[in-house]
């Protein structure tokens, strides 16, 4: 009797521990920290991620070019007097000065 039952429990124990180990590895291959759904949502954060860093680029060039524009030989006469304005808030004879929010530099100087 004590063969019978030690023969039988390898045939059921053998079996499970294979389905409990496979079940485990393929549970974290899809829902696992580094599983299918792991990688489907660090894709969509790299597409939010490289949307960012091209504003920023896009930012970053604006400013390089308006630090071009205030070269130390010969700087843009139209870009030093918005900025004069801008921090002296003064203004000529018969100009009105309404204030506002800043808006954010992006390219060419804007007018008002």
């Amino acid at each position: 009797m004590r063969r019978r039952v030690s023969r039988g429990f390898s045939l059921i124990v053998i079996p499970a521990i294979c389905f409990a180990v496979t079940f485990y590895f393929g549970y974290a291959a899809i829902f696992g920290e580094r599983g299918l759904y792991a990688l489907k949502e660090s894709r969509g954060d790299l597409a939010m991620a490289k949307m960012e860093l091209g504003e920023i680029r896009a930012k970053r060039e604006a400013l390089q070019h308006r630090i071009s524009l205030l070269g130390d030989r010969k700087a843009d006469p139209d870009l030093l007097e918005e900025i004069a304005r801008g921090i002296l808030l003064q203004t000529r004879p018969g100009d009105v000065a309404v204030p506002r929010e800043k808006a954010p530099t992006t390219g060419a100087p804007q007018r008002p």
